[in-house]
């Protein structure tokens, strides 16, 4: 399974490239914005993922139940 990407150092390098023209405190005034959005996006996909998955599959299994469980703990 894929570990969490590192959403500081994206959104820094993602903010130091399109304000390269800037200074590092604007650098990481914007890197914290989009750091916030890309984790959005990062849960935004988990919670799709767990709706494909519920409409799947019957929650009425002691094993689905687990599963279901254990999906919603990640990346808390």
């Amino acid at each position: 399974m894929p570990e969490t990407p590192d959403f500081k150092k994206l959104a820094h390098d993602i903010a130091a490239t399109i304000l390269s023209h800037r200074d590092d405190f604007v650098v990481t005034a914007n890197a914290g914005y989009v750091e916030e959005q890309l984790r959005l996006v990062w849960n935004a996909r988990g919670a799709a993922d767990i709706a494909k998955i519920e409409a799947d599959v019957s929650l009425e299994d002691v094993y689905v139940k687990n599963l279901d469980r254990a999906l919603r703990s990640l990346d808390r």
